[in-house]
């Protein structure tokens, strides 16, 4: 599917601060609008408005299955200017501590009346983190989501705050969201979550996407893209199946990522709680660019 972001936005209160010497402005946008779930037949997502009509920002958060990680995607007219360059962190508030996400893809997002913004889009996290010198991360709980009550996007000496409230109640809907995302698989959510391994890779997933294939219009403005897709994969770690989930950008990414997938990919299947194969899924990005080779969005650290 072809993914367009757009913002309709009531008016709330903007601040500009100063917080610390380290973060000389920081731009704190309230929330404009409630959560609104959306129960997908691919994904699980929840959106909140932030900020006014003339400053507006809108949040974002992805789950494509079970478990702790998910991507965010904001945004916001203070990102119009910056670059897949710029250097800027997403952590949680209250008291910033180390990032939960630094890798990011930009994105134009049309808004109403015309016009756009640009959208950060993180790669795949969780809210503890992400993984770092091969250890694993301790998994999320409820209280640690219950205590997060902002997200923060800083970047030289500028950030933005949005004042998200606490996602205790915001997650345990989610949670509910992709349990059912499961059963509409065809899989069990209780065999899932209780996976001894999942399925693995046999073949290094940037090689099932080939370098030359960005599809290529000479009629067409080209920009970067970020194709989502989900592999239902069996218990022989066959691909019995590909579904685009998210296409940002030229609608031609999706077609061109399922089937050089599906015929490439291979996998060892997961195993149950004792060992056994089973079916399962696994979740795909791929980042295209014009004219060099794709890479998985796990792009190497800046």
């Amino acid at each position: 599917m072809n993914k367009a972001l757009s913002v309709s936005l009531t008016a709330t209160a903007i601040v500009a601060m100063n917080a610390t010497p380290a973060m000389a402005k920081t731009t704190v946008l309230t929330a404009s609008s409630p959560w609104q779930m959306n129960n997908g037949a691919d994904s699980c997502s929840l959106k909140r408005g932030f900020g006014t009509p003339e400053n507006p920002a809108l949040l974002e958060i992805e789950r494509l299955g079970p478990g702790d990680r998910f991507y965010a995607t904001i945004t916001a007219k203070a990102f119009n200017g910056l670059a897949e360059s710029t250097d800027l962190t997403l952590t949680t508030g209250p008291g910033a501590g180390k990032p939960v996400a630094d890798r990011f893809t930009l994105a134009d997002a049309p808004i109403q009346g015309g016009g756009k913004l640009t959208a950060l889009i993180f790669s795949a996290t969780t809210w503890n983190g992400f993984p770092q010198d091969g250890r694993p991360l301790a998994p999320v709980t409820p209280d640690r989501e219950a205590g997060i009550t902002s997200l923060i996007v800083s970047w030289g000496d500028e950030a933005v705050q949005l004042g998200t409230g606490s996602l205790g109640k915001a997650m345990v809907a989610m949670r509910e969201c992709t349990d059912g995302l499961v059963r509409a698989w065809g899989l069990d959510p209780v065999q899932q979550a209780s996976l001894s391994a999942p399925p693995t890779p046999r073949t290094p997933p940037e090689s099932w996407i080939a370098a030359n294939s960005y599809p290529y219009d000479p009629d067409k403005r080209h920009r970067p893209g970020l194709t989502r897709a989900r592999l239902l994969v069996d218990a022989s770690g066959a691909v019995s199946g590909c579904k685009v989930v998210d296409n940002y950008g030229d609608p031609a990414f999706s077609k061109a990522a399922c089937e050089q997938m599906t015929s490439k990919a291979v996998f060892s299947p997961a195993l149950d709680r004792a060992g056994r194969p089973v079916a399962s899924y696994y979740d795909a990005s791929i980042r295209w660019k014009v004219r060099r080779p794709m890479k998985q969005v796990g792009q190497r650290r800046r």
